[in-house]
């Protein structure tokens, strides 16, 4: 089979996360940019035109969750999936509350006006930031309690934290995620044993 290539530009959280699990598992893969407004990637690729996608041979997956499910149990190396019933719902329960609440409070309302706006030459809504720092604090509260019960989300080291992982990286870069995570400790402690998984500075470094 062919070499397996990720669709994605490098500053997307999910990309990272995806290139994430192909580290930790030791897949070699092929990052691809891509234009992915482009009617031709929505064709061919996404059609909801999101990042990232994947290329395996004949396969073709959208979507962060079915790409990393793919290749843990497609591929050889460390599992990234409890292999029990409990575990498995849990860990798709946090992957579905990194989607469904902590990107949109963290990401939309923060991170985007910090680093995506000002790329763009744009000044940084301060009342939309304003207005999202207690949602945020509220998910790391979640976050800091389940991290205060074990090293990781669900057991051993999972999906579900390399789907927060990224996250919580860029949040720790903006002036108010600094203030908030100073009170995490036990995310702080999370983030330090998420920065020793391989190619984790590579993949997440902040600059161009």
């Amino acid at each position: 089979m062919s070499d397996l290539v990720i669709l994605g530009l490098p500053p997307s959280s999910y990309v990272r996360t995806a290139r994430m699990i192909c580290a930790t598992k030791g897949v070699d893969y092929t990052l691809q940019p891509v234009d992915f407004r482009s009617e031709d990637y929505k064709a061919r690729h996404h059609p909801f035109a999101r990042m990232p996608a994947l290329q395996h041979g004949d396969v073709r997956l959208y979507e962060c969750l079915a790409i990393g499910i793919y290749v843990d149990e497609a591929f050889d190396g460390p599992a990234l999936q409890p292999t029990d019933p409990v575990g498995r719902a849990k860990m798709m329960q946090w992957i579905s509350v990194v989607n469904d609440y902590a990107y949109a409070r963290i990401v939309g309302g923060c991170v985007s006006e910090r680093f995506v706006k000002p790329m763009r030459g744009l000044a940084p809504d301060e009342a939309k930031i304003a207005a999202a720092v207690p949602g945020i604090a509220e998910c790391l509260d979640v976050f800091e309690a389940a991290f205060a019960d074990g090293a990781y989300l669900v057991g051993d080291l999972s999906l579900a934290d390399l789907f927060l992982a990224p996250v919580l990286h860029y949040l720790a870069a903006t002036p108010e995620g600094d203030r908030l995570l100073a009170e995490k400790p036990a995310i702080k402690k999370w983030m330090g044993r998420m920065a020793e998984t391989p190619a984790y500075n590579e993949i997440n470094k902040l600059g161009p």
